[in-house]
This record gives structure tokens, C-alpha cells and sequence, in this order.
């Protein structure tokens, strides 16, 4: 009997010794396998970027080399990567492409956010911003762009409202739209004026149109720039592919590259 026993022993561990050892190793877990025979798992290997095992934190440590990078999760929670079946990939980077303006609490807050992007960004680049509300101000009127455009004068900027139906341009954006005082309101829309009559830079629903024609299209650098920041993004809360509600074939020629490049962090 003991012949065979020896035997099974020998295989087992030569086995072993042939499986390369594992990359990374996840432990004291609470692994959510979706897996309605074995709901949960307490540990998970992972070798070349995918998962080889999932089970018991015995086998999962079996599979260590001196390599081999632990993680304790104190038994915190692990779920598969989540699929988002609708997204706009783009405008999600080209989101976080912009100045972020919540939680302004002054016209002068929303002044040097703008300013500190333009420190880094060339003169005559359009700054775009989103998320003022002057309701959170001291003083609740709409704004009037004398102060934006002097501490931004060689930069174009556009700002929208947190509600999207508003922005306040600086003059060099009034000046690239050919906005002026007998600039007529367009249907749906309208165009903010000072006490002197002269166009105060706020402009609302379809008036924002004629700043928004004359915004040079994003390059691929910046194109690029964006989808990368997204998927950046999404990889922080887990999701690790998406569908994408709609794209322009320029865009899609940015996914493919990315994807030949190995950069498209994304099941495609």
C-alpha cells in the first residue's frame, strides 16, 4: 500500500513544482464569486493579469513564490469587474479635462481655479470650466466678465453653469464669437448686458451656440488625452468594460490605437 501512496504523493508534488507561482495573491477576502454553487471565497491568485484560482486561502498560499506579492484584505469585500451598459466614454474624459468649479463659494474662487490651469496652459488655448453657481455666493447675481477677462486676457474661456444652461465667456471669447452690444438674442436663447448695454460675458440656453461654433475641435493628443483620463477614471470604481452610447468614427480610430498600443484599459 504504500507503493502507490508514495507514488500519488510524488505527481502531486511534481505538480506543483510545475505550476508557476502566482503573481499576486488576495486573501482574507470576502470574494463574491457569482457563482451560485460557491457563492463566496476567502482568497484569489492572479498570474500574468488573470485570475488562475479562486478558493481557500490554503491553496491560494500554495500557489506562493518569493515573488509573489500578498494582500490582506482584512475581510473586506470583492466583486467581478462591473460592465457599465451605457456610458459616453469621451464626455467623461473630456469632463475631467475641465476646470471643476463646484463648490465656489465666490466669483474670486472661480477666478483663480481658472487661472491656476492657465498657468500650465498656452496662451490662446480656449480654458473651459464647469460647475459655478452663483447662488452659493455672497452676491447672487449673474456675474459680469470685466474681472475674468483681466485676470485671463490672452486665454479664451468659457464656463458653464452647474445646470448647463448658462456660461460666462471672457472678452477674448466674446471677441472669437463676434459678440457685441447689437448682437441680436437668438430663438431660445439670450444674451446677458451690463448697466452700459455691453454684452456682461453671461450667456443662456441657445446663446451659448455662437461661443460653442467658433471652439476649435479637440485634436487627437487631446482626444487621446481624454479617453485615457476616463478609463482611468472608471478603473477606480471597479468597472472594467463599458457600452458606449454613441461615438464618432474619429473616436472609435482613438479606441483601436489605444488598443494596439495596450493602453485601452478596458475589456474591447
Amino acid at each position: 500500500m504504500l507503493r502507490p501512496l508514495l507514488l500519488c504523493f510524488c505527481l502531486l508534488a511534481s505538480a506543483q513544482a510545475a505550476t508557476p507561482p502566482a503573481d499576486l495573491i488576495v486573501h482574507d477576502a470576502r470574494i463574491h464569486t457569482v457563482d451560485a454553487r460557491r457563492p463566496l471565497a476567502r482568497a484569489m491568485a492572479v498570474r500574468a493579469g488573470r485570475i488562475v484560482f479562486v478558493g481557500s486561502e490554503r491553496e491560494a498560499l500554495s500557489l506562493r513564490g518569493p515573488r509573489t506579492r500578498l494582500l490582506d484584505l482584512d475581510g473586506a469585500s470583492v466583486i467581478p469587474g462591473m460592465i457599465d451598459a451605457h456610458a459616453h466614454l469621451l464626455g467623461l474624459g473630456q469632463s475631467l479635462q475641465t476646470v471643476d468649479l463646484r463648490g465656489t463659494t465666490s466669483y474670486e474662487a472661480v477666478i483663480e481655479r481658472v487661472r491656476e490651469r492657465a498657468r500650465s496652459t498656452p496662451a490662446g488655448r480656449w480654458i473651459v470650466g464647469r460647475g459655478w453657481d452663483q447662488n452659493d455666493w455672497a452676491d447672487t447675481r449673474f456675474p459680469d466678465h470685466a474681472a475674468l477677462s483681466a485676470a485671463l486676457p490672452t486665454h479664451p474661456v468659457l464656463l458653464e453653469r452647474v445646470d448647463g444652461h448658462a456660461v460666462l465667456v471672457n472678452a477674448a471669447a466674446l471677441s472669437a464669437a463676434g459678440i457685441r452690444r447689437d448682437t441680436p438674442d437668438p430663438d431660445g436663447g439670450r444674451i446677458e448686458h451690463d448697466a452700459q448695454g455691453e454684452p456682461s460675458g453671461v450667456l443662456v440656453d441657445n446663446a451659448i451656440d455662437r461661443v460653442a461654433k467658433v471652439m476649435p475641435a479637440a485634436s487627437e493628443a487631446e482626444l487621446r488625452d481624454a479617453v485615457l483620463r476616463a478609463i482611468a477614471e472608471l478603473q477606480r470604481y471597479g468597472l472594467t468594460g463599458i457600452h458606449d452610447a454613441g461615438v464618432s468614427r474619429e473616436v472609435i480610430a482613438v479606441y483601436e490605437a489605444l488598443a494596439r498600443e495596450q493602453r485601452f484599459g478596458l475589456r474591447n
